[in-house]
């Protein structure tokens, strides 16, 4: 679980997240905490995912926000295959709202390295976000060549709201499983 800016393990609905999968679907789940996502850094997120995922076929990949760009740096960097990808809330071109994240999208991402290690896609997002506005996630999606689901409400999918779940996450995680 890739979280995303200003973000850490235990907030939103990822501990949720981690006792569901965990408990009904008897898959291990390991949440990443990324160094000082105040501020983050893209080389200090890259070397941090370098030495704490263990770069194997077969995985299952889930980011939020800043969480999804930095799954697609993972990809990119890794020769592995057959991968899942769930991203909420996700982007991977600068966008205005966020301006101080743009290191992380300066180089565009090469799809075509990217999708053939890609086993099955989805794409989250709500019509309501304010901090990563759904067009920028259904672009991330048609460059994924995902499935797209856009939720009528969530926003950006934060504590803000009744976030502390997210079923659809859950559904859709087991979608990509089978």
């Amino acid at each position: 679980m890739f979280h995303g800016y200003t973000s850490n393990a235990n907030d939103h609905w990822f501990p949720w997240l981690e006792d569901k999968v965990e408990s009904k679907l008897n898959i291990p789940f390991k949440k990443l905490n990324f160094p000082d996502s105040d501020h983050p850094d893209v080389n200090a997120w890259d070397q941090y995912c370098d030495a704490n995922i263990k770069a194997e076929d077969n995985i299952t990949l889930i980011g939020h926000s800043l969480g999804c760009i930095q799954v697609l740096h993972y990809l990119n960097q890794h020769g592995i295959h057959n991968v899942n990808v769930l991203l909420v809330s996700g982007f991977d071109e600068p966008i205005w709202t966020l301006p101080e994240l743009d290191p992380f999208t300066e180089h565009p991402m090469d799809y075509t390295k990217i999708l053939p290690k890609i086993r099955k896609v989805t794409v989250i997002s709500a019509i309501n976000d304010d901090s990563v506005p759904y067009p920028y996630t259904l672009t991330l999606a048609r460059h994924l060549h995902s499935k797209f689901v856009l939720m009528p409400s969530g926003h950006h999918f934060t504590d803000t709201g009744k976030d502390k779940q997210l079923p659809v996450v859950f559904e859709e995680l087991q979608q990509l499983l089978k």
